[in-house]
């Protein structure tokens, strides 16, 4: 279709979703949906090649619905808060090639990262952490609330992509916030994604 649409959220559980459009040399949003998760809401994320968003409810789940602005709202839970997805559930991306479709989640109570597959039924692939890395003097990385992946090859290291996280507590050296880049590739051979087709 061509549509741009964007999505935005409130503390209070709702998501508006705007379709954007060329006003006379303007850009305005038209808020065309509206849908609620029953608490606080945190990051979500578009598959615009299956019509999917992946939203996440903060000490809850990770949930998913139709992102066409004229279907149904109905929510399907792809993951709950439990055994590898701590409260709390923040930054959501995709990591998405011809092949594969992964889901990559910030569970940031435990500060580690959830990795499922991004098509029903929403397999469990792994969890990892990000450590120190003390020959470089690179600290370790905690309190994260926003994340991104990409697939694009970005040169070595970063030929199958990179992981983009914030780190909450910056330790070395003792500074404000900042952000930690990781190789794609480096997620891929831990959990044995490189050769997944689906």
């Amino acid at each position: 279709q061509g549509d741009i649409y964007t999505i935005v959220n409130d503390k209070d559980g709702r998501f508006f979703q705007y379709l954007m459009q060329d006003k006379h040399g303007n850009i305005a949003g038209e808020l065309v949906r509206e849908f609620k998760v029953a608490t606080q809401p945190e990051g979500c994320v578009a598959d615009d090649k299956h019509d999917r968003l992946f939203i996440g409810e903060e000490n809850r789940a990770v949930w998913t619905l139709d992102a066409r602005a004229d279907e149904p709202t109905v929510m399907t839970q792809v993951m709950p808060v439990g055994e590898h997805l701590k409260e709390d559930i923040e930054g959501i991306s995709l990591y998405q090639t011809q092949q594969q479709n992964f889901l990559v989640i910030s569970s940031q109570g435990n500060n580690s990262y959830v990795i499922l597959d991004a098509l029903p039924p929403f397999d469990y692939r792994g969890v990892f952490r990000i450590g120190f890395n003390t020959a470089t003097g690179i600290d370790g990385v905690s309190e994260t609330d926003g994340l991104d992946v990409t697939s694009i090859n970005l040169g070595q290291p970063w030929q199958q992509g990179m992981l983009v996280v914030q780190d909450g507590r910056n330790r070395m050296p003792r500074a404000n916030q900042n952000f930690k880049y990781v190789p794609w590739s480096a997620i891929a051979d831990q959990f044995g994604l490189t050769d997944i087709n689906k």
